[in-house]
């Protein structure tokens, strides 16, 4: 089923799917998810999720509860997400959908799929740096711009979510976000402060922001808004 936006999250998406489901192979620290479901078993496809009416004209993000690019996730339950997204959505009025992975080489595998026409692109840059302990089994930073570039370069449509912002080195960050030519470039704080992370300072913040308004948009969410202000 669809369910609204909640929270904190993106406000131009209207909704959420999540027809694949289960614990993320990447495993971050901060992942909000793990505190909401611990016990959270290995990925599966959800069968009675192919049932949902996706309506028209709606901006969707798909996958919001588990990266469902990432490696462990069998490339025909992608493919038939995709099928389901392309085949049941208005041709008039067609949706749009947010997908967002830490993997996104993956999205390459998939990129002739006739959905991905309809999609945004979207990758994590939380930091320029890599924090083993904290990130985990995600793939390293500079192979997600990598990837957001060739994308970028293909003529589609890319964001780049900077959440939970950890310390960073503000020229690489701003290198790497620009590589990725984001339409839009999210800040958040870390929402699970039970999770102790290297934030950066204000004034790096506010210095970030102002270099990459320089190119592209840029939305603070509310839970960051105490660096911006």
């Amino acid at each position: 089923m669809l369910n609204q936006r909640k929270g904190d999250m993106y406000k131009f998406i209207n909704f959420t799917w999540n027809p694949i489901k289960g614990k993320c192979l990447h495993d971050c620290s901060y992942c909000y998810m793990k505190q909401i479901n611990p016990d959270a078993k290995e990925p599966r496809l959800t069968e009675y999720e192919f049932n949902t009416n996706l309506g028209y004209g709606r901006s969707i993000f798909i996958g919001s509860s588990t990266d469902m690019f990432a490696e462990n996730i069998p490339s025909e339950w992608i493919a038939r997400v995709l099928d389901y997204c392309y085949q049941n959505s208005n041709m008039l009025l067609p949706n749009t959908y947010l997908l967002q992975s830490k993997n996104p080489k993956r999205f390459l595998k998939f990129i002739k799929h006739p959905m991905m026409g309809r999609a945004v692109f979207c990758t994590t840059i939380e930091t320029n740096r890599f924090y083993p302990e904290i990130m985990n089994k995600a793939p390293k930073i500079e192979e997600r711009v990598e990837a957001m570039e060739e994308i970028a370069r293909l003529g589609r449509s890319t964001m780049v979510t900077a959440e939970p912002l950890m310390q960073f080195d503000r020229e690489e960050m701003v290198s790497f976000i620009r590589r990725c030519s984001p339409k839009l470039v999210n800040i958040g704080r870390n929402s699970c402060r039970k999770i102790v992370l290297p934030e950066p300072t204000k004034e790096d913040v506010q210095q970030l922001i102002v270099e990459l308004k320089s190119f592209t948009k840029v939305n603070v969410k509310d839970n960051a808004l105490e660096w911006y202000k």
